[in-house]
């Protein structure tokens, strides 16, 4: 892979060869705006650009930390996904020598003291504003961000639509999700498929009668679900770790030239 060039640098954010130079040497900075500086600092990161002695600085400073930042669940329902996706995850990362620091919120936005910050389920404004203050790599599971600089790791939605079809036939079944707080890919779901319910701890009764179709196992163990006609597709997986922290890898590492949004099966 060709190494990335100063020129590549100036393409992926908008701005001039000269603005690129100026940021990471650190001069003129009336010149360009904090935003713009950002955004520079940002792709140098993920790139790991050279000859920047910043980029060099993120290289040598891996401390094997990982931030992992959840919203505070409103349901009983998130709480229990939310609860078996960490079970996995946190059993992964931590047997691959990783020290796991669970926040629901931060008080400083901030953050010097992690490889990475890993956003789970997080609504896309909020992700943005945390990508603001951070050059180390944001990472965002079950949230859409509609930016392809950061690493973002999602159920393939189409697929679970199809493995529905193949159990009870087009539009024979309702989806039925725990309801989420990234309302960005919330809607790229809805465009795909009419019958969608989004479930609180009071939607069950929302439910129509007939097939239904979940990636939620926890749905299985709810009193009066049993009985329900239901194909689960599961969404917290081995493989669905494995992703994350094969895209955890490549972030931190800075690999060049991979497509950053990661649908799984």
């Amino acid at each position: 892979m060709e190494k990335i060039t100063i020129k590549d640098i100036a393409r992926l954010a908008g701005v001039s060869v000269a603005t690129v130079s100026y940021i990471i040497n650190g001069k003129h900075e009336n010149r360009y705006t904090p935003d713009t500086k950002r955004k520079v600092l940002q792709i140098v990161n993920l790139y790991n650009f050279h000859p920047s002695r910043l980029a060099q600085s993120f290289a040598l400073s891996k401390s094997r930390n990982v931030i992992v930042l959840t919203d505070k669940h409103s349901s009983i329902m998130q709480k229990a996904e939310s609860y078996d996706f960490l079970r996995i995850f946190c059993k992964t990362f931590e047997r691959l020598g990783y020290n796991l620091i669970m926040r629901t919120h931060l008080e400083n936005t901030r953050i010097d003291v992690a490889d990475a910050i890993i956003c789970v389920g997080m609504e896309e404004e909020k992700f943005r504003r945390l990508a603001q203050e951070n050059f180390v790599p944001l990472i965002s599971v079950d949230g859409k961000i509609n930016d392809e600089l950061f690493y973002q790791i999602y159920q393939d939605f189409g697929y679970v639509l199809q493995e529905g079809e193949k159990a009870y036939g087009k539009n024979n079944f309702t989806l039925a999700l725990v309801d989420m707080y990234n309302r960005t890919l919330k809607e790229e779901i809805s465009a795909l498929y009419d019958k969608i319910v989004f479930l609180d701890d009071d939607g069950l009764g929302k439910l129509p009668e007939g097939n239904i179709v979940t990636v939620h196992s926890s749905l299985k163990n709810i009193g009066g679900m049993a009985e329900k006609e239901m194909l689960v597709i599961p969404a917290n997986t081995q493989a669905r770790v494995d992703a994350i922290f094969e895209c955890f890898n490549m972030a931190t590492e800075r690999v060049q030239g991979t497509s950053h949004t990661v649908r799984v099966h």
